[in-house]
This record gives C-alpha cells, sequence and structure tokens, in this order.
C-alpha cells in the first residue's frame, strides 16, 4: 500500500491532491474474515476504526483485481475532474496495485462504499489486503 501511495504522490498526482491512507491490521485470520462476512459487520468495523457512518450504504465489492483496478482509477478521476492525468496513467497503477498478489486468497480487494463522504462527495474506497489481514480506507483532498 505504502508503495502505491508514494507512486502516485512522486509520479502522477499534482501536489495539490493529497491522498491519504488509514490501516488497521487485524490480529488473526479469523477476526479480519468476521468483520468481512457480511456488509453490516464491515460497515460497523469502518465505523468504530474510523467513526465513518456508512450503515445502511451499499457496498460494491470488487474481488476481480482486473475491474477493481477500473473502478479505483475511475474514482481518482471523479476525484480530480481537471484531468491533471489520464484515465490510462492512473489505470496503470491502480491495476498494477490492484493485480500484485500471486493467488487469490493472498488478493488486494477494492470495497467502495457508495454514498457522499466528504470532502468530496463520492464513494468512500476501501482497500482489503487478504494476505497482510489489513483494512486500509483511502481518503483524499485537493487544495486549489
Amino acid at each position: 500500500m505504502k508503495n502505491f501511495i508514494e507512486t502516485l504522490k512522486q509520479d502522477l498526482l499534482p501536489e495539490i491532491f493529497l491522498i491519504q491512507d488509514q490501516t488497521v491490521k487485524l490480529e488473526n485470520k479469523n477476526s479480519f474474515d468476521s468483520i468481512l462476512e457480511t456488509d453490516n459487520s464491515f460497515s460497523e468495523f469502518i465505523e468504530k476504526e474510523w467513526s465513518i457512518k456508512c450503515d445502511g450504504c451499499f457496498i460494491d465489492i470488487f474481488q476481480s483485481g482486473f475491474l477493481g483496478s477500473y473502478a479505483l482509477a475511475l474514482w481518482f478521476m471523479e476525484f480530480d475532474e481537471d484531468n491533471w492525468f489520464s484515465f490510462k496513467e492512473i489505470h496503470t497503477e491502480t491495476s498494477r496495485f490492484l493485480n500484485s498478489y500471486s493467488s487469490v486468497s493472498e488478493r488486494t480487494e477494492l470495497r467502495l462504499i457508495k454514498g457522499s463522504f466528504k470532502p468530496m462527495n463520492l464513494d468512500l474506497p476501501v482497500i482489503v489486503n487478504y494476505k497482510d489481514l489489513t483494512v486500509t480506507v483511502l481518503t483524499g483532498q485537493l487544495n486549489d
């Protein structure tokens, strides 16, 4: 995750685009699996860890890195419609990031919590890393 964020900051995103990742590492596979079991348990976890209310929101789960890479690239484009970078450029990075696993059981999965989340009133991207047992919320801010 850190390499992905650093690549975006150094090579793609303008200085005015602040991207942040907030990660929680689960203690064991049972804890990890229990929060992913239902949309409800996942929403409760997000609210508990980050105080982000998403109860009742639809959660779009992209188990496929191929599809998830397009969805995450679209989120970046929606976030920064000024076209500081091209869709192809951001998709190259999201594809590299979400398709970097060696087996499905070690995948990196995108979950988009649908809704209007501050500050840009966009969906909330959450990255679930099955290999590392981590859940990461991505947030951004434009300072222009």
